[in-house]
């Protein structure tokens, strides 16, 4: 049991409760995986440690109040732009609240006064706002990333003395996720499966086929933007996370193949390309993603294929690609793209 200073950080999301009642609870169970993931995937990127989880969203801490600001901005900014989530379902948005204090660390938990006063101040933050106490803004002094407005005292219940609180204003919105990796996977047989199967265990199959997507990017920095139909679309930071996911899919599609042969099986092939996204309430959209469908329609059955952008970020899987020539787009243009060894 040690003592430590901390920032610590509060995101749950709003009005998830209200989308679990309406939903069998599988689906509910899918759609607070792909809710949260977002909030999952900031703090990581921001070196925040994951404390846990609260049903529907998390409890993190940071080293730096700096990087816990910039992940509850990230957080906060991921919800204003993005509202829907991958299975079609919506989140209203999120609420973020940033304290500083002394906590006592037990067993991967924290303890203390400055965890009560992030868990009673988040019931009165609006929603799509981040809220931080006089605490962590004195920490972070005079600092030009940020801009702060104060919000005045607020008082929580079983304090006998308020919480001064700022707001931490948005920073410039941008729709345009610079230099991502866009994965794109299209399942093999769809249309077949569709025509001579029930509707119900039709359903089930694709369910489970998602639900395949979300195991494979479990512990890596990617998520699930959309599913559509046979198709998922997935975003990765790193361009090996992005293979290390197609890898796990691969795996846990020929294991669930193995154990089930009276089943339709699961084959696929994906894609990976690298460029500016941009991004709407419902989804992605753009170039990156019109051209990331015209490479998926040349690419091999059952095959992974990478573009030149891709490639050149590769670091763990070099050696397990080959170059391979494909027809780029509609026009008849050959395109050098490289083809990863499964075995």
């Amino acid at each position: 049991m040690t003592t430590r200073t901390l920032s610590i950080l509060l995101a749950d999301l709003v009005g998830s409760s209200h989308q679990v009642t309406k939903v069998s609870t599988q689906r509910g169970a899918e759609f607070l995986n792909d809710a949260t993931r977002p909030i999952e995937n900031a703090i990581k990127r921001y070196n925040g440690k994951l404390v846990k989880f609260t049903g529907d969203g998390f409890l993190a801490t940071f080293e730096s109040a700096r990087d816990a600001l910039l992940c509850g901005d990230a957080i906060r900014d991921h919800y204003i732009r993005q509202r829907q989530t991958p299975s079609g379902l919506v989140v209203d948005g999120v609420r973020v609240v940033i304290n500083t204090a002394d906590v006592v660390c037990e067993n991967d938990d924290i303890l203390g006064d400055g965890v009560i006063v992030c868990a009673r101040l988040e019931k009165s933050v609006p929603t799509n706002q981040v809220w931080l106490t006089e605490a962590t803004r004195g920490v972070v002094g005079l600092n030009n990333d940020f801009i702060f407005q104060p919000i005045g005292k607020v008082h929580l219940r079983g304090r006998p003395q308020p919480v001064t609180v700022f707001a931490l204003e948005n920073t410039e919105q941008s729709f345009i996720e610079y230099g991502i990796v866009l994965v794109v996977t299209d399942l093999h047989q769809y249309v077949e499966v569709g025509e001579t199967t029930p509707p119900l265990a039709f359903n089930e199959w694709i369910s489970r086929w998602a639900n395949l997507h979300r195991e494979a990017c479990a512990g890596l920095r990617g998520q699930i933007r959309q599913l559509v139909a046979d198709r998922a679309l997935m975003t990765f930071a790193n361009a090996d996370d992005a293979i290390q996911a197609l890898l796990n899919l691969k795996s846990l599609a020929e294991k669930y193949n193995d154990l089930h042969p009276d089943h339709h099986p699961y084959q696929f092939k994906a894609v990976m390309t690298t460029g500016d996204l941009l991004l709407s309430p419902t989804g992605v959209a753009g170039k990156l993603v019109n051209t990331t469908f015209d490479f998926l329609h040349a690419a091999p059955r059952q095959s992974i294929c990478l573009d030149q952008g891709t490639y050149e970020r590769i670091q763990d899987y070099q050696k397990r690609l080959s170059a391979l020539e494909l027809p780029a787009g509609r026009h008849g243009a050959m395109m050098t793209c490289y083809q990863l060894d499964q075995k």
